[in-house]
């Protein structure tokens, strides 16, 4: 048991350091459990609801990783220290050079994750964001007899919003793009050639194929929940650009602003197929969560 004395220092410090956190955890749950919410229901969805719990996720990781990486040379300091004070002799350069090595893989493994929790929260954050801009824009289809629905839950993915009128339905697939930071002419114009969104510096088609795929499986879903068959048109959003594009076919594209373009057509559903089709979405927009995610 000798060459646990050496170890003694540094569970000490572990322990003073994982006990206070342990106990302000521990009364935070119990204090949450003693209370009773009066909500008693399944809430609907919201924009980028998914999107909101892995960030959240990842906000905890990268936080817990932060606070690993100051006391990997701490402790190991700590270890070094002890060892050198019974021993009464400075420990070899060998093992000091382990001391090291050992620490500074540990530091860079951790780092090296936390960069890329980081890189992908920033990601998650801009799309999250983009989906709530176009959910509050989509508001706006109410005064004309739109049902609008968010981060509808489907096999593998979520469907960003959908919005029942009497146009028909359609399914709304919200992308977050950054714009360059350099000051250059048209930076913030995309082309739209009908199959690929023409970005200044890169060519995406993968947002337009995405929202047809999305759409057809919408329509399969509705056909097998309601006994009819519906047609769903593919939107895709692209917020804060300025779309120059063509049509394509039924898809329909825009920069998230003004989306009530979709409320000239010729009317398709009455008002009681609007209900209906509202009812199945809000009821599986109610149901569990869902771990797949889209930006």
């Amino acid at each position: 048991m000798n060459f646990l004395i050496p170890l003694v220092p540094t569970i000490v410090f572990m322990i003073l350091c994982v006990v206070p956190l342990s106990t302000i955890i521990f009364i935070l749950k119990k204090q949450i459990g003693c209370k009773k919410y009066p909500i008693n229901m399944e809430l609907l969805r919201g924009p980028g609801h998914s999107l909101q719990m892995k960030i959240e996720e990842l906000t905890i990781d990268i936080l817990v990783k932060a606070l690993i990486l100051p006391l990997i040379p701490i402790t190991l300091y700590s270890i070094y220290a002890t060892q050198v004070a019974l021993s009464q002799k400075n420990i070899g350069s060998t093992v000091l050079f382990m001391y090291l090595l050992g620490a500074t893989l540990f530091i860079l493994s951790l780092s090296r994750d936390a960069y890329k929790m980081i890189k992908e929260r920033t990601l998650l954050r801009l799309g999250y964001e983009c989906k709530i801009a176009v959910g509050q824009e989509l508001s706006q289809l109410a005064p004309f007899g739109y049902r609008v629905f968010h981060d509808f839950p489907a096999e593998n993915f979520h469907i960003d919003h959908i919005a029942i009128g009497p146009q028909g339905v359609f399914a709304i697939e919200t992308k977050g793009r950054a714009k360059t930071t350099k000051q250059e002419n048209d930076n913030w114009k995309l082309q739209f050639d009908g199959q690929k969104l023409i970005f200044p510096g890169w060519i995406e088609d993968k947002p337009v194929k995405q929202a047809k795929a999305q759409s057809a499986w919408l329509s399969k879903w509705l056909e097998n929940a309601t006994g009819e068959k519906h047609k769903v048109t593919p939107v895709v959003a692209i917020p804060g650009w300025w779309i120059d594009g063509v049509p394509s076919g039924d898809l329909r594209i825009f920069n998230g602003k003004k989306p009530t373009f979709l409320t000239k057509g010729p009317v398709v559903l009455d008002e009681k197929h609007i209900e209906s089709i509202a009812f199945h979405i809000d009821k599986h927009c109610r149901d569990g969560e869902t771990t797949a995610y889209n930006v």
